[in-house]
């Protein structure tokens, strides 16, 4: 992030810089209203110069780490904050016609600027809050395959034929009994599922991360709903059912980590790197238009 655009240095050339001929007068004017223009942008930047240097040092310590980008947060609302003020007041400050198309970069670069400086905070106060709601997961799928491990599920047995009638009623009560165990299993973990939805419902991504949010937000629906089938099938008893609700149920839990997934995500990450370059070109696209001024009034 960079804002400014060392205007003094133009004011300078400008004002150093002499000319002859018949036009003189005229572009003597003309350097002149330029110039105020430039020591009007100039004390704009001169009085906000402590917030602006505060932004630099904000930005160039800025980090992902979860340890303290969520402290980050105020400071880089602050930033924001001043980046703002300065695209606010130098979007009310006339320019003279030699001048519009600086002007015109001027308020582009600090709004782009402005703009990425928003997602950053947005960032900021996303990505802990998310981390932070996702981690349930973890534990409650370690649970899940703890408990689901532990349920003996019986398997049919060659018996005497005198003993088949009851056998079968055993067996009959024991595919009950784990049935209704695995049900309970799904349903404790689903519970679990419930509550980091929730939690994620109240987050705001960043455009960066908002495909890999919708992603978790689509996949735990996903998981939920085929979950509350199979345990449905489960405790209905309803076993020819049971297999492809399975199969279904951990399709849905594979979904986040589908290639479809990680192409969004992808391309979410190449748009935020253009937004950047956008930013280093505009104010190349000022520097151009500085010398451009100074050459033709010089």
């Amino acid at each position: 992030m960079r804002a400014g655009v060392a205007a003094a240095v133009l004011v300078l050339v400008l004002a150093a810089s002499g000319c002859g001929g018949s036009n003189a007068a005229s572009k003597s004017a003309r350097r002149k209203a330029v110039t105020q223009y430039i020591q009007r942008v100039d004390t704009v930047e001169q009085q906000l110069r402590y917030p602006l240097l505060k932004v630099e040092r904000t930005y160039k310590a800025f980090t992902t780490k979860a340890s303290t980008l969520k402290g980050s947060a105020p400071k880089l609302a602050g930033a924001e904050a001043t980046l703002h003020t300065l695209q606010t007041r130098l979007s009310l400050i006339d320019a003279p016609p030699d001048a519009k198309r600086l002007r015109v970069l001027l308020v582009r670069l600090t709004a782009a600027e402005t703009e990425l400086a928003h997602e950053l905070t947005t960032l900021a106060v996303f990505l802990p809050a998310y981390v932070a709601a996702l981690r349930p997961l973890g534990p409650a799928d370690a649970r899940l395959k703890t408990s689901l491990a532990a349920i003996a599920v019986p398997k049919p047995k060659p018996v005497p034929r005198k003993k088949l009638k009851a056998a079968r009623a055993a067996y009959t009560r024991a595919v009950g009994a784990a049935a209704a165990s695995q049900a309970a299993a799904l349903g404790t973990y689903l519970a679990s599922v419930a509550k980091v939805q929730a939690r994620l419902r109240g987050l705001r991504p960043p455009p960066a991360l908002g495909p890999s949010y919708r992603t978790q937000v689509s996949t735990l629906a996903q998981v939920r709903d085929s979950g509350a089938a199979l345990v449905a099938a489960l405790q209905a008893k309803q076993f020819k059912r049971v297999a492809a609700l399975d199969r279904t149920f951990r399709a849905a839990a594979a979904a986040s980590s589908s290639l479809a997934a990680q192409r969004a995500q992808i391309a979410a990450v190449k748009a935020y790197n253009a937004r950047v370059r956008a930013v280093g070109s505009l104010a190349q696209q000022v520097d151009g238009e500085r010398a451009r001024i100074q050459k033709l009034l010089g």
